[in-house]
């Protein structure tokens, strides 16, 4: 077999091999997936990362996930494969959350579907989403932008657990931040502190000047249980963090779970691991932090319980702890003076100008930009 000339990974070659019958659906892709294409770095002596067609996307997400351009108006997308042979549950749970009746909801915070494209000569279905950012990148700055996180994505798992959908992977890494009002003019999406040209930085904002809406992502072992079948149960199916109690030991071996139970745990692990370890200053987060990883799943409190208190807890910290800055338990001793000075100068800022000490973001949430009722 000829090697591929953009060294692209196995799972990348699929979207080259196939751009055109995306390019024939409303989507352009990047050069680098252009099956014909002549890459820029075979024209010049120079490295190969300094040109944009030689980004690549990680190896473990290239095959389902790619990022792309809708033609019509230079809207920057996501389009993720869902194979007929994978599961229907994804576009069904993904659409209810986009629909009229929900998108709008105050608690919503389950990635929108601007559209869906139905690929028949694929056999497949394509979500067309939003381009977003890792929820942690760029860094926080204050405790109260982790605040304003937090909140949010509590509301968001609420709303699931309301209507009675587990999520079964609420992790880190299925949480994303939507970068429009801190990233005016977008960014590359492989080297996102760049222009979307990838020549230039790209111009930011920080999370208090331009508060980010958070949103969960991913539903593909996400689960509808119906109320009237009593409590739901379900066998172990492993998500991203493979530290939950009630799936140690072999798959097969695992007693049937409650995945609502399981769904609070990956939430309180997050905050632990990302925010109580990483920084000082979370201890009033401790205690919830605790019970939501409760060993006994049945000692766990209910997601409207975490709501409450975490509003109880958070509420009670003054403004001048909210606006203080968050200091990574390994930060450089070296970089810490520029930062701090740096703190300072924003957070005077904040405070002439009135900026809340917890940005959260506007009411105003925009439509989706097409029917998602259809299956095309």
């Amino acid at each position: 077999m000829r090697a591929d000339p953009g060294h692209r990974w196995p799972g990348e070659r699929y979207w080259a091999q196939h751009q055109k019958d995306i390019e024939a659906a409303g989507y352009m892709l990047r050069p680098r997936y252009h099956e014909d294409r002549t890459f820029s770095w075979t024209r010049w002596k120079l490295p190969r990362s300094w040109f944009e067609d030689w980004q690549k996307r990680k190896i473990n997400v290239a095959p389902l996930v790619i990022d792309a351009t809708r033609i019509v108006d230079g809207k920057q997308v996501i389009l993720k494969r869902l194979p007929d042979d994978r599961t229907p549950e994804e576009i069904e749970i993904t659409q209810l959350l986009s629909s009229e009746e929900y998108r709008r909801h105050p608690k919503n915070h389950c990635i929108p579907v601007l559209e869906t494209k139905r690929l028949k000569e694929l056999s497949e279905t394509l979500l067309v989403l939003p381009r977003m950012r890792p929820y942690d990148n760029p860094r926080f700055r204050t405790l109260g932008e982790v605040v304003a996180f937090a909140t949010q994505i509590i509301e968001g798992l609420e709303l699931m657990h309301e209507l009675h959908i587990a999520h079964r992977d609420c992790t880190g890494q299925n949480i994303v931040l939507d970068p429009s009002g801190m990233y005016p003019n977008s960014f590359h999406p492989i080297k996102m502190n760049r222009s979307k040209n990838f020549y230039w930085f790209a111009k930011s904002y920080t999370r208090t000047q331009r508060p980010p809406r958070y949103y969960l992502i991913d539903f593909g072992l996400s689960r509808y249980y119906d109320p009237a079948r009593g409590a739901p149960l379900d066998h172990a199916i492993r998500g991203g963090d493979k530290s939950v109690p009630e799936f140690r030991g072999l798959p097969d071996q695992c007693p049937p779970y409650n995945p609502f139970q399981t769904d609070i745990y990956y939430l309180g692990n997050m905050l632990r691991t990302d925010f109580v370890q990483k920084y000082y200053g979370f201890e009033w987060l401790e205690p919830l932090v605790a019970d939501m990883c409760h060993e006994d799943p049945s000692m766990r409190p209910p997601i409207g319980v975490v709501a409450s208190r975490f509003a109880e807890v958070s509420g009670a910290l003054t403004s001048w702890k909210l606006r203080s800055r968050l200091v990574g338990r390994k930060d450089s001793f070296i970089l810490g003076p520029f930062r701090w000075i740096c703190h300072v100068y924003r957070t005077t800022g904040y405070i002439v100008t009135r900026t809340p000490a917890v940005p959260m973001p506007p009411d105003e949430r925009p439509s989706p930009d097409y029917d998602t009722s259809k299956v095309e």
